[in-house]
């Protein structure tokens, strides 16, 4: 049922920011014991545009919501049904990697505990980014070593993502950007959730950032540069999706495995992605701690997940409560709005929490 008055408070909130230039627009929608509570639109999907009203049907460039919906979610999927061990080891699937690199588990690529560094910087490789080679990237990806020993620390790492991307295909002999179509989309009947967006769809998406190596305002592209140099669909970005289409899939973490009654993924697979493995890491998400992006008013058995270009999801699950926080904040720089989302996504999950507890 929805709530009235938060979507008034909310509406107020996403205004607010909208002057302030935290984002041309906002998608906020608010699950609470599966029902709607608050699903609002608010602002532009490009500012330039007058016309171009943010809608609830808008498709966000997902950037690292990608890591938790697509692929680690597909790696526990593919592993399941080639019965494959998640501590396998990278030198089980590539010949030829750097020694250091060898003993990384697929685990701790999951985990964001193998050690590799945050981003692999393969686009510094190709100064023209009309003449990228797809082979050359994926060997420059294989040759980063870790900065850090495997298992130790958490070091936040689109790089390792990107190894479980190629990991993946190396298994499957199928492409990221197929292979989740296959085994989610298809399977969990969700739409408007995909890679690599078809042209028909560019009115709907929101514009991202001006790309200073690609000379254009990104719309329909990935933002990422690295994902970008990987065809698209990188295991660390890619995805695309409107607001609700997120919403849906994320019924496959809440209702153990099941999605509308249909086995997805094994319970105790749901339960590495739901639970901390290793420090405020579990596959696929972030556990609630004091540095949460929610802030300070959920449940430590709260997870969820962040994306660069301004997109945001959690999930309080004794509380049956979603928030999904879809923005296109880089749309005004990547530097000028990275403070300014970070406290609107405490402010925001604030406000929600504490008018649901009323």
């Amino acid at each position: 049922m929805i709530n009235p008055e938060l979507e008034e408070k909310i509406k107020k909130l996403v205004d607010s920011e909208i002057k302030n230039g935290t984002f041309p627009g906002a998608v906020v929608l608010v699950e609470k014991d599966n029902s709607i509570t608050c699903g609002i639109a608010g602002g532009h999907r490009d500012p330039d545009l007058p016309g171009d009203k943010m809608t609830r049907d808008t498709l966000f460039d997902l950037a690292s919501l990608t890591k938790p919906l697509a692929t680690a979610l597909l790696t526990l999927i593919v592993f399941e049904e080639e019965k494959e061990s998640v501590f396998s080891t990278l030198s089980r699937f590539f010949d030829n990697l750097p020694e250091e690199s060898r003993g990384i588990t697929v685990f701790q690529l999951l985990t964001h505990s193998s050690g590799l560094p945050p981003v692999p910087d393969i686009y510094l490789s190709f100064p023209d980014s009309e003449k990228i080679n797809p082979r050359l990237a994926r060997k420059i990806l294989l040759s980063k070593i870790p900065v850090k020993k495997p298992g130790r620390e958490i070091i936040y790492s689109c790089t390792g993502y990107l190894f479980t991307g190629l990991i993946l295909e190396r298994i499957t002999g199928i492409r990221l950007s197929s292979l989740f179509k296959k085994l989610i989309v298809d399977k969990a009947g969700i739409t408007d959730l995909f890679f690599n967006p078809e042209k028909k769809f560019l009115n709907r998406i929101a514009p991202t950032e001006y790309c200073k190596w690609r000379n254009r305002r990104l719309r329909g592209e990935v933002h990422d540069e690295n994902s970008y140099c990987m065809g698209g669909d990188g295991g660390n970005a890619g995805l695309f999706g409107t607001a609700d289409s997120a919403l849906k899939l994320t019924k496959i973490f809440t209702d153990k495995g099941l999605f509308n009654g249909r086995r997805i993924l094994k319970e105790e697979s749901v339960n590495l992605m739901t639970h901390a493995q290793i420090e405020n890491r579990s596959v696929g998400f972030m556990v609630q701690n004091p540095l949460s992006p929610c802030g300070l008013l959920f449940s430590k058995d709260s997870y969820g997940h962040t994306g660069f270009t301004g997109t945001s999801i959690w999930i309080e699950p004794k509380e049956s409560l979603k928030i999904i926080v879809f923005t296109n904040r880089v749309y005004f720089g990547r530097e000028n709005t990275a403070e300014k989302i970070k406290s609107f996504r405490r402010e925001v999950h604030s406000l929600i929490r504490m008018e649901l507890a009323k």
